[in-house]
């Protein structure tokens, strides 16, 4: 119970090969801009390994867990804001993830920069947001 992952680089690693940054743009009644940017950090595994991501939120001090039973999958996921800005983005800056999700990572972090600087609440910076968001992931041209 409550163990921790020693090594940091080693939840990097984790990242790097089974890590997803996401941005998510919405529909949103609440703001000027009717839509609102929300950031979504999840590293996935199968099942049996519920544990491995239990001691990755015991580590990081944030976090959920999500189990896809049809799937066979478990994923930590972190969504909150505040744990992304302040817990997620240092961690992979003092520890880097490699491969083609550090791209991923680097655009994550502009648009969390973006947001931080409040510019997600101007169509400007939706429109900033959305153009990073349009070549991450899948829809990323390398």
């Amino acid at each position: 119970k409550n163990k921790t992952i020693a090594d940091p680089h080693w939840i990097a690693g984790l990242a790097s090969g089974d890590g997803c940054f996401y941005v998510s743009i919405r529909h949103s009644i609440t703001t000027k801009t009717k839509k609102a940017v929300v950031l979504n950090f999840s590293i996935v595994q199968h099942s049996r390994d519920t544990e491995t991501l239990k001691m990755i939120i015991s580590t990081l001090g944030c976090g959920y867990i999500e189990l896809l039973l049809k799937q066979s999958a478990v994923y930590f996921v972190v969504v909150s804001f505040k744990d992304i800005f302040e817990k997620i983005i240092p961690l992979f800056d003092n520890y880097p993830i490699i491969g083609v999700r550090a791209l991923n990572y680097l655009d994550f972090k502009k648009v969390a920069i973006l947001m931080h600087n409040k510019e997600h609440l101007t169509e400007q910076g939706l429109s900033k947001i959305q153009s990073i968001k349009s070549n991450m992931n899948l829809s990323r041209k390398l």
